[in-house]
Order: C-alpha cells, then sequence, then structure tokens
C-alpha cells in the first residue's frame, strides 16, 4: 500500500519579542547583559538587516572585517559567519573553490564559526534549472558542504530561502553566542540558567 503525499507548506511563525532569559538564583539579569553590536563587512552588497530584531541586537556597524560577512563588536577575533546565497554558493563552490577553501581555513582561526546558506537543505538537493546559468549537480553542493564540515569544522547552517527567516536564524544564532561568551567572560558560568549542563 502506497502512503499518501501530503502537501505541507510551513508557516513561520513571528520571531521572539523578548530578550533571551537568564537567572541566576532563581531572579532574571537578563537586563544587566548587553546586547551585541553586529559588525557587517563593508563589501556585503545586500547585507542582513540585524535592526529588525531591538530584543536580541542593539546596534549594526559596517566595518572592514578581515574574514566573512558578519562579526560582533568585541569578538572581532572570536566569532565570524559567512552568508550564501543559493546562487553564490553554487557559483562560489563550482568557479571559486580555491578561494573559497582559502577562506574557510582562515575561520578555523575564531572559535565560533558558521556558513549560514539562505537555502533549506531541500533547495541544496534539487535540480537548480535554467536560472542559475551554472552546470552544477546538487550532489556535488551538497557534498561540497559536508566536507567543509568535516575539514574545517565550520556548521552548515541552512537557513532558508525566505530573507526575513535567515536574518532570523543569523541574528538568533548571534544573540546566542554573544550572551554565552558575555556569561563567561564575566565570571558568571557558561549557562542560562543553573541547573543547565
Amino acid at each position: 500500500m502506497q502512503s499518501k503525499k501530503h502537501s505541507f507548506h510551513p508557516v513561520p511563525v513571528s520571531p521572539p519579542k523578548g530578550r533571551l532569559l537568564v537567572k541566576r538564583n532563581e531572579h532574571s539579569i537578563t537586563r544587566k547583559i548587553p546586547k551585541p553590536v553586529v559588525l557587517i563587512d563593508t563589501r556585503e552588497k545586500a547585507p542582513f538587516d540585524f535592526a529588525r530584531f531591538p530584543n536580541w541586537i542593539s546596534d549594526q556597524k559596517k566595518q572592514k572585517l578581515n574574514v566573512g560577512d558578519y562579526s560582533i563588536e568585541g569578538m572581532e577575533k572570536l566569532l565570524v559567519i559567512e552568508r550564501k546565497t543559493l546562487t553564490d554558493l553554487i557559483t562560489t563552490l563550482m568557479q571559486q573553490r580555491s578561494r573559497f577553501f582559502k577562506m574557510c581555513q582562515q575561520m578555523t582561526d575564531y572559535r565560533w564559526r558558521t556558513l549560514i546558506v539562505e537555502a533549506s537543505y531541500e533547495d541544496i538537493k534539487s535540480p537548480y534549472g535554467e536560472d542559475y546559468n551554472i552546470l552544477a549537480h546538487p550532489n556535488a553542493v551538497s557534498g561540497t558542504l559536508d566536507a567543509i564540515e568535516a575539514r574545517f569544522g565550520i556548521p552548515v547552517i541552512y537557513a532558508s530561502s525566505y530573507r526575513p527567516l535567515a536574518e532570523e536564524k543569523a541574528a538568533s544564532w548571534i544573540s546566542k553566542h554573544f550572551t554565552y561568551w558575555y556569561l563567561e567572560s564575566n565570571g558568571l558560568g557558561r549557562v542560562l540558567q543553573e541547573g543547565d549542563l
């Protein structure tokens, strides 16, 4: 018996409006923790809009970064994000592979690093068609991304081709990494609430 295919079209919920909750001794210390300032590389042509997330991000500034597209003020040598749209990713992996791998090697100098792809895994694994005007097989692209994770230890985040959702994912990722770093750097432990492992 064949299973019926269900047409499922997810509708994302709105991003959270509140801050990341941090407690010590059963009391919130959230307001004592600053929000990060996102640094956007000056070469970014169409950067994410982090100002949409005032609950997580305090400001955004353009600044030349040595590696990647985004970092955090005060964490410039600790955290880096490289962002790729699907078109840019395919072009980069197929036509600028050695330059991209060199950049991935440079990213290994950062404690926290990630590649955020503005596409789902389904997008990566589907035929690209004429819109992309490039001969690339989805298996070659997905396999290369797996190789990047394995070789360089760079997690690949398949965010979304829906840009607002990809922006939210990046802002959330930045907020969490900054908060844990801030807590650890200020002797408050690397946990959000006591009892967290």
